[in-house]
């Protein structure tokens, strides 16, 4: 087995044990000099140990830390790398997929283009069109389906309003 997977093996299982102790020694210490009174380490001649100032200090000043870091630093860094509303990247880019293998073999009655001859999608799925019981494979949905779903009823009720005046 190699040494650069990450599969356990017993120098690293000891690893993990001796580090486990280590760090609960580490704690009691901590927490042994936070609370014992300084006449108690006088008394067995312990001299040389920072302030108990620091006990708090330092905690306090990593969750400062921590807490900057989770409320600012991190989402300023998502806003930065997210795209702006009006980039095309929003709407579609290069792990964009269109094409459901499901729908593949439907004829293009169903297409939305103007012309459909120079369709770039050839043959869009519409609901009453999918076979039952059975979920359709995941893809993403294009802009032009989107539009024509919110917007052409929209349209048609808008002329038949007009002709009616």
């Amino acid at each position: 087995m190699s040494e650069h997977t990450p599969a356990p093996t017993p120098a690293r299982s000891l690893y993990g044990f001796f580090m486990y102790l280590f760090s609960k020694t580490v704690l009691c210490l901590y927490f042994m000099w936070a609370f014992i009174p300084d006449d108690i380490f006088h008394y067995f001649n312990i001299y040389y140990y920072p302030q108990k100032y620091w006990a708090t200090a330092i905690p306090i000043q990593c969750l400062v830390a921590l807490t900057i870091f989770a409320f600012l630093v991190y989402p300023s860094t998502n806003f930065m790398l997210t795209t702006n509303i009006d980039d095309i990247r929003t709407i579609q880019d290069s792990f964009t997929n269109n094409t459901c293998s499901a729908i593949e073999d439907k004829t293009s009655s169903n297409c939305i283009c103007c012309n459909v001859s120079t369709c770039k999608y050839n043959c869009m799925p519409l609901y009453n069109n999918l076979e039952q019981n059975i979920v359709p494979q995941l893809c993403d949905l294009d802009i032009r389906v989107i539009c024509k779903k919110l917007y052409n009823q929209k349209q048609v009720q808008v002329k038949r309003s007009i002709a009616a005046i």
